[in-house]
């Protein structure tokens, strides 16, 4: 009896090295830590210093549906959009890569979706599977930007090419679920081969209602002079004005602004750095946020060099310092405010979405938006490029864009 329980407990010790054998030889053990990052027996099958190390590093990490406070429910929901946008055209601007991607608006208890090729749908039901409807649209557009709506008009930030080089529009027109008739407030009368219109807000500007845009120019390491001419539309945001279609400066100095935020007199927008460096700012009228001269990013072609491209010091040099900077950059993209009503773990919030980052972040201010206090980080593996809040289901509604999905967050 001895000699078989020793024959066996040898038979299994011979097993568990032929595996683990296995395991290195067809990288295994690899492949699983990379996918459960957060498994902690790895670290006891798997000696490799730098999986050691990526284990470890999730100290006290939180995943869904937990967070530090509250539980989350996450599902999502498929969009029928058209075929053309799972197969997108490469676009090399600083704004886009080759995904494709859509904006979304909540109206009168409809989701109104517009993709970034100009074909508008809406959803009349979150929680049935066949709900998308294609809309009639007039809209010409090459590459949508954002989408606004101001009372019962659709406004529409896009881009059409001339010759190659890109013009800035915006477009509006009344929200009919018929038949959606486009006409112009806003075209640039200078074009720019990389130049991009982003994101909108409705804003009161000295008594004046109209519409902050976001502008962007240049491209990677390339930025041009552009974001510092004042006489130049890129690189900026506008004030237009929605009665006259007057247009001009209320900031400068911008690299690529994805999230834009206005109520009443506090306007705060988070913004592309290049490597690194992505960074969340209060934007103030007539200032200057040093793009291409300051950054707390590197050019994408860094290669450890021991002497920064760009200026560190974004006061010394006359700039506005962001409120903050994520080192490293997290694809950062649109921010909206959170109602407390939400959840009394959640007061005075912001949310943050992020692409590469495949995450939001719940974000605390002070109360004179002069300083990030924290953030939660809320890993959802998703890009995420557009974010809204449903107030009277309260839901976080999120555009996945990856697989055309529009998430939703809710309490548990």
């Amino acid at each position: 009896m001895k000699k078989n329980k020793l024959f066996y407990i040898f038979i299994i010790f011979i097993f568990i090295l032929s595996t683990y054998g296995l395991f290195s030889v067809l990288k295994i053990e690899e492949k699983i830590v990379k996918k459960y990052p957060n498994l902690r027996f790895t670290k006891y099958l798997f000696k490799k210093e730098s999986l050691l190390n990526n284990i470890n590093n999730d100290y006290n990490v939180k995943f869904l549906p937990n967070t530090e406070f509250v539980k989350l429910n996450f599902q999502k929901k498929k969009i029928s959009f058209k075929d053309k946008y799972y197969s997108p055209p490469k676009d090399k601007s600083v704004a886009y890569t080759s995904y494709g991607t859509f904006f979304f608006e909540i109206f009168e208890d409809k989701i109104l979706v517009v993709d970034f090729l100009g074909n508008i749908y809406f959803l009349n039901n979150l929680t049935a599977s066949n709900s998308t409807k294609n809309l009639k649209s007039d809209l010409s557009a090459k590459r949508v930007y954002d989408t606004l709506i101001i009372d019962d008009k659709l406004y529409v930030s896009y881009a059409t090419y001339l010759n190659g080089c890109k013009k800035i529009n915006i477009s509006f027109s009344k929200i009919e679920l018929n038949n959606l008739r486009f006409k112009k407030l806003f075209e640039s009368s200078k074009c720019e081969e990389n130049g991009v219109p982003g994101r909108m807000q409705y804003f009161i500007h000295n008594d004046k209602k109209g519409i902050l845009l976001s502008t962007a120019g240049g491209s990677y390491d390339n930025p041009g002079i552009d974001p510092q001419n004042k006489s130049s539309l890129f690189g900026k945001i506008l004030f237009i004005e929605l009665k006259s279609k007057k247009n001009y400066l209320y900031s400068y100095g911008h690299r690529v602004i994805q999230g834009l935020f206005a109520e009443n007199d506090l306007i705060l927008s988070t913004e592309h750095g290049p490597r690194g460096g992505d960074e969340v700012n209060k934007i103030l009228f007539e200032k200057n946020y040093g793009w291409p001269i300051a950054s707390y990013g590197e050019k994408y072609s860094f290669n450890y060099e021991k002497k920064p491209t760009y200026k560190k010091n974004h006061q010394e040099e006359g700039f506005e310092e962001p409120l903050f900077s994520f080192i490293t950059a997290i694809g950062i993209s649109e921010i909206i405010k959170l109602p407390n009503n939400f959840s009394p773990h959640f007061q005075n919030k912001f949310i943050i979405s992020s692409l590469f980052g495949r995450s939001i972040f719940i974000v605390n201010f002070d109360k004179n938006f002069s300083r990030v206090i924290n953030y939660e980080k809320i890993f959802l593996n998703e890009r995420i490029r557009d974010l809204k809040y449903d107030a009277k289901n309260k839901l976080i509604l999120l555009a996945l864009e990856e697989n055309g999905e529009l998430g939703i967050l809710s309490l548990k």
